[in-house]
């Protein structure tokens, strides 16, 4: 089975100064080393400290609970170190189901990265 091009899942972490934006494109799915793969993508950026870490599922086409974990275990592991994460651009089936199961209780979920970084500047 050949994988079509661009649905590959791809992760890559940017540090812009005083925090981090990993950014997640492709099948976000059917794979249980998800949250590790990100995990690795935080591990390779100079974090600042306490982290304040951007999660950009914009170019995300597919997910499933694999991802969910993923997105909890990474929000879980930069909110231990006092960090701050917030969501930017999920997918609008991946929102709606985070807001079914109350993860936007949570975890802050915004429409864009611009808006998730000011957010994280004004400390809110």
């Amino acid at each position: 089975m050949s994988e079509q091009p661009g649905t590959a899942l791809m992760v890559r972490g940017t540090l812009h100064g005083w925090y981090a934006v990993v950014y997640v494109s492709g099948e976000f799915c059917h794979d249980a080393r998800l949250g590790a793969r990100l995990r690795d993508a935080m591990a390779e950026l100079p974090m600042p400290d306490p982290p304040h870490l951007i999660l950009d599922l914009a170019g995300v086409i597919a997910w499933d609970n694999w991802a969910v974990g993923a997105v909890i275990s990474s929000a879980k592991r930069v909110m231990a170190s006092g960090g701050a994460l917030i969501v930017a651009a999920a997918p609008a089936d991946l929102l709606a189901y985070c807001q079914r199961i109350r993860l936007d209780r949570a975890i802050r979920f915004r429409e864009t990265v611009e808006v998730a970084a000011e957010e994280l500047r004004s400390g809110e």
